[in-house]
């Protein structure tokens, strides 16, 4: 008896102590590593691109704070998070535990690529806002920025949708349709308010070629 408990404590005890040991090395890393995104967030100036949206109005409204770069580095630092847990519980042989942690390290992808989607749709909403700014002496500069912006997001939204493989056929089919709806108007739009814009672009060339 006592030599089967001496084979076990030789075998458990390097376990825990290996477990801990990369547990705590990934903590670390995964810390760095939200730092380091929530910092490159903040140089690709994500909180002022919602702020130009009027976003954090609403959230002040709640006396809440919104702060999109933390909230996104968070989420990256999650999965390295959930990594190590995984390697952890390997090691230390919980086959039900290490499962339920590769089930949620498959679908995570789906999330990091779904906060993609949405940084990329905030910043190009924003841009949409400074066309409208930067030619508002256009006639229809505000309807080109609306609806960019408005396209923008529900691309977006059916793009986030779909990877998260909430109801995928229909949000497919969703995308699809709206993707040519959109293409329709768009060209409509140009054909018919695109006109100011060509020549003022045009009578702009032939000033400087004089």
């Amino acid at each position: 008896m006592q030599d089967i408990f001496i084979s076990m404590s030789n075998t458990i005890l390097p376990n825990i102590f290996w477990a801990v040991v990369i547990f705590i090395i990934g903590f670390l890393i995964s810390r760095k590593i939200r730092d380091i995104t929530q910092e490159l967030l903040k140089r690709l100036k994500l909180d002022q691109a919602t702020k130009n949206l009027g976003w954090h109005h609403f959230f002040e409204k709640y006396n809440t704070k919104l702060n999109a770069s933390s909230f996104f580095s968070i989420v990256v630092y999650l999965f390295f998070l959930l990594i190590t847990l995984m390697i952890s519980s390997e090691i230390l042989n919980f086959v039900i535990l290490t499962e339920f942690l590769l089930n949620i390290a498959e679908y995570y992808p789906n999330i990091l690529i779904s906060s993609v989607i949405f940084i990329v749709a905030v910043f190009v909403a924003e841009f949409s806002k400074k066309i409208v700014i930067r030619s508002s002496d256009l006639k229809y500069s505000n309807s080109v920025g609306v609806a960019i912006s408005t396209g923008t997001w529900i691309l977006a939204v059916l793009a986030i949708l779909y990877q998260l493989q909430i109801v995928p056929d229909l949000v497919l089919t969703l995308f699809i349709g709206v993707t040519a709806a959109l293409a329709l108007t768009f060209g409509i739009s140009m054909g018919l308010g695109g006109q100011d814009l060509v020549k003022n672009i045009l009578k702009k060339v032939e000033k400087k070629i004089k």
